[in-house]
């Protein structure tokens, strides 16, 4: 069912790790997943991830998970890693892989909970989708709660008409907020989170959107000291499976793990609510000066239908019907 790593590395240039396992492996009555993750190990998105394994595995089932390390597969591999089967499972930001599924920009600029879109089927919606033009299964949503700001190097300036104006921002570009970006007609460049402290220290950026909480454990607030207000969208990480590895499990596997996965979407996502108020105020106290965006409602709305106007674009290059595009708007906007 599965290819290997070595062969698929070869095919795809993956850059993972010889020696890590792939797929589903049986000791015994144990079924053991492959996992990776994106982030580095001191972020606290891989510690929400690796306390996910870890609670998993000390359950004491007949299901157990063997993460892999840091960078067995890129961050912007992963997505096709788990497509193939190259690992079973990894804890990756929506907006990754939305070229392939352009629905899950529904998540990255989502103002609701895993909760409310389990219970209004804005979740089963996602989950089908992935199934079908991903061959994956969609387990959660986790992390959630966690909005994004801009940093800046230099205090943001704003124009006559309330938005920011940023001429001469040298903006760090993500996958969720490229679109709002070029929205707002910033100069981008798209880069790893491991390539941006240098980036901004050699002066190739001189500012970055990031979450509320991790600035300090990447040090970017060394020189990022300007942030700017109201926060935008949302964490969007899921936890994903390859799906031949999720029909490979037996009913009960798939209920353990499904459980999982809805308990550490709730527990998750009151830490990472917590630990924003707190490094916002450690931030501020730390000489951190916040820039309040004049004309709020529209720089909001800007970011949401851009992102929209990025979906509708790449399903109708992909000859996608629209059906779910203000279906999925409607039950993950509250």
């Amino acid at each position: 069912m599965h290819t290997s790593i070595k062969q698929f590395a070869a095919a795809a240039g993956l850059a993972v790790l010889a020696t890590a396992g792939s797929g589903i492996q049986t000791a015994s009555a144990e079924t053991t997943l492959s996992m990776v993750y994106p982030f580095p190990d001191f972020l606290v998105y891989t510690k929400s991830c690796k306390e996910f394994a870890d609670k998993l595995n000390a359950a004491g089932g007949d299901l157990s998970i063997d993460m892999k390390p840091f960078n067995s597969i890129g961050m912007f591999e992963q997505a096709a890693a788990i497509q193939k089967g190259v690992v079973d499972l990894t804890c990756l930001p929506a907006a990754f892989y939305a070229r392939g599924l352009p629905e899950n920009e529904a998540i990255s600029t989502s103002n609701s909970s895993p909760a409310a879109v389990r219970a209004n089927g804005g979740m089963a919606i996602i989950d089908e989708l992935h199934q079908k033009h991903m061959n994956m299964k969609y387990l959660g949503w986790v992390d959630s709660g966690v909005k994004f700001h801009m940093y800046f190097k230099d205090a943001p300036k704003f124009g006559s008409d309330g938005l920011p104006d940023l001429d001469g921002v040298k903006m760090r570009d993500n996958p969720i907020y490229g679109a709002f970006f070029r929205a707002l007609k910033a100069e981008t460049h798209q880069m790893p989170v491991t390539e941006v402290y240098s980036a901004i220290q050699k002066g190739v950026v001189n500012a970055s959107a990031w979450t509320s909480i991790g600035v300090k454990g990447l040090k970017w607030d060394e020189f990022l000291r300007h942030r700017m207000d109201p926060d935008f969208y949302q964490t969007d990480i899921g936890i994903i499976m390859n799906l031949d590895s999720w029909n490979n499990l037996s009913a009960a596997q798939q209920k353990f793990l499904q459980d999982a996965v809805i308990a550490h979407e709730s527990s998750s996502r009151k830490a990472r609510m917590s630990e924003v108020e707190t490094e916002k105020a450690d931030l501020e106290a730390a000489g951190m000066q916040v820039h309040t965006v004049p004309d709020q409602a529209a720089y909001l709305k800007i970011g949401i239908d851009s992102a929209y106007g990025r979906m509708k674009e790449r399903l109708e290059k992909d000859g996608r019907p629209l059906d779910n595009m203000e279906k999925l708007r409607g039950l993950y906007l509250e």
